[in-house]
């Protein structure tokens, strides 16, 4: 039934939404209208030859995404959402997906055709997607590669030696580049983690002989990745990966092309135009190897395991008492086991370790693209990634995120813009790492912990810092020690000073007192000098190279007199000690005075 005309007019977004996506329809639908002229002709000859036409597709999806401003078919998607009142908008929205679908139907039809004139028949999608229990272990030696940068012949076991995981991309030569270019940006995100889970990146390419190289060499310059030819397919084949016109030239591959090359700039190269389609029309995946280690399942056992081994007898006892229940669910049992053998830590440890003796590749996650812009989830990827790190260092999991949470938590660069300052500790709080900024010392200490830290622009990333701190305080004790020694002994020395500049003042002043008095000079002289230090007589340490009477010539002078004196006094003959009687009364007869 068909929707009544809207009443009232468009927005300038909505009329913007209706006419881009409008005319891109449209312009799908011209040209499926040629393709399908031209495959009625001669469908085995569309098919090897012109089938390339549909992608000019891509510059119709190009020029929508370019007047929407839009970066995926998801906003897209959230744009209908948005102006779902509008039935216009709705008719626009049921148009596009009608084209896309009368595309994917004519692609089919045309695969069916083709393997019905080849005498085959094309497998159905569900097939395609076969579970992947069966590629979970191989002998990658078995399937020899070419790599494009040293022309040496390789396997993947050579890579997943010098890794805990190796991340695959298998896309074909004779596609655009852009798939792998998407995911070189995406693995760039998470890049730190995936750096600690030791995870190596390899892409995995076939096709014709003269579009490998020159797709290779433009590859390299931006992913440098290994790049490895598949020449014989083998591999590809192994793995069962999909193949069909359908999966190639799907709508869905036109739509993320012409998104990355409208809203990333990413360029796009078209496929050669002289290709035979029908030979090359396998597509790839991405796949997770590593080489299997000896891990402990009871690291990975699940909290559920004891619940659903105490739950078997007793579905064995139900199946028991009815042999129609047994019949009628062996698919499902079947299912079940399968499911149980896959997920089971038990029994993955143990064929783990048989593939250890047998030296064979373990695939952790494969997935096979519906078409060849659908990719793994990056969840599924980073997943795998993580199982496999945590077997090879036998732990789990749960430590391994832990330590990779406290790594991205040490790796956020420090911004004053984030900085809190809380009155409380006197310490600003940065909420983003959860550490305090000591603006006294320099360092970010860590409260849980009890730890300090620096910031390290080399390696971009905290360094912890408590044996730096300590061997400054250390350090910072040592010199305050040192300093106070030197403080004693410059007092010490300053004291010392002070006594020998107050004894240099005395003897200056006895001495000035000496060169005004005979006896005090005598007494000076015979008395002090000797007790004196060396240092006053000689600074330079000799006492005997300077003579006394040069330094103290009165004071010296004034000893020998008295001497002189004291000689000559003793050499008299004694003398009655009775005056004469011409003294005048009252006068001692005493020696005279010295000097004289």
């Amino acid at each position: 039934m068909k929707r009544r005309k809207p009443d009232r007019e468009l927005t300038e977004e909505e009329r913007s939404v209706v006419v881009s996506i409008r005319h891109c329809a449209g312009e799908l639908n011209d040209i499926l209208q040629g393709a399908r002229r031209k495959a009625e002709r001669n469908a085995k000859v569309f098919a090897e030859n012109g089938v390339s036409i549909m992608f000019r597709g891509l510059d119709a999806y190009a020029d929508m995404y370019e007047k929407l401003g839009v970066k995926s078919r998801e906003a897209v998607e959230r744009l209908f959402s948005k102006f779902a009142d509008c039935e216009e908008i709705q008719d626009t929205q049921d148009a596009i997906e009608e084209t896309e679908g009368n595309w994917r139907d004519f692609l089919t039809n045309l695969d069916r055709e083709v393997m019905r004139e080849q005498g085959g028949t094309p497998p159905r999608l569900d097939q395609r997607k076969k579970s992947v229990q069966k590629y979970q272990y191989f002998l990658a030696s078995e399937y020899p590669l070419v790599d494009l940068q040293t022309n040496k012949q390789v396997t993947l076991s050579d890579y997943t030696g010098q890794f805990t995981s190796v991340f695959v991309t298998f896309q074909p030569a004779f596609w655009p580049d852009t798939v792998v270019r998407w995911r070189f940006a995406e693995v760039a995100k998470v890049k730190a983690d995936l750096s600690q889970f030791a995870v190596g990146f390899v892409v995995v390419t076939w096709g014709p002989a003269d579009e490998i190289r020159s797709w290779a060499k433009l590859l390299a310059r931006t992913t440098k990745w290994p790049i490895l030819w598949d020449k014989t397919s083998s591999l590809c084949s192994r793995l069962g990966f999909c193949r069909g016109l359908e999966c190639v030239w799907a709508a869905e591959n036109l739509d993320f092309l012409g998104c990355q090359r409208a809203m990333f700039n990413r360029p796009v190269n078209p496929p050669p135009t002289d290709l035979n389609w029908l030979e090359w029309r396998q597509i790839g995946g991405e796949a997770v190897l590593t080489r299997p280690k000896i891990w402990n399942p009871a690291n990975f056992k699940s909290p559920n395991a004891n619940k659903k081994e105490k739950g078997r007898p007793h579905s064995h006892h139900h199946s028991a008492l009815g042999q129609d229940d047994e019949s009628s669910n062996d698919e499902e049992e079947d299912s079940a086991t399968a499911e149980e053998e896959l997920t089971d830590p038990e029994k993955e440890a143990a064929r783990d370790r048989e593939a250890v003796n047998a030296n064979e590749t373990k695939l952790c996650m494969l997935h096979r693209s519906a078409y060849l812009c659908d990719m793994a989830p990056s969840g599924s990827i980073y997943q795998a990634a993580l199982t496999c790190y945590a077997h090879a260092h036998d732990t789990t999991e749960a430590l391994v995120m832990d330590g990779i949470r406290q790594n991205r938590r040490f790796s956020t660069a420090p911004e004053s813009a984030r900085l809190q300052y809380e009155t409380t500790t006197g310490l600003y709080y940065d909420p983003e790492t959860a550490l305090y900024y000591d603006s006294a010392r320099g360092y970010f200490y860590d409260g849980a912990t009890q730890m300090y830290y620096y910031w390290s622009q080399s390696e971009n990333r905290y360094i912890p810092a408590n044996a730096l701190i300590q061997a400054e305080l250390i350090a910072a004790q040592a010199a305050q020690a040192a300093a106070t020694q030197a403080a004693i002994n410059r007092a010490a020395a300053e004291r010392e000073a002070a006594r020998q500049a107050a004894a240099r003042v005395v003897a200056q002043l006895a001495e000035i007192r000496a060169g005004k008095d005979d006896y005090a000079a005598y007494a000076y002289a015979t008395c002090v000098l000797p007790q004196q230090e060396p240092d006053y007589h000689n600074p330079g340490g000799s006492c005997s190279s300077v003579p006394i009477p040069t330094v103290y010539p009165n004071t010296a002078a004034a000893a020998s007199n008295i001497e002189s004196s004291l000689r000559a006094w003793d050499a008299r003959k004694p003398e009655p000690l009775v005056p004469y009687a011409d003294d005048p009364p009252g006068v001692e007869s005493n020696p005279p005075p010295p000097g004289l």
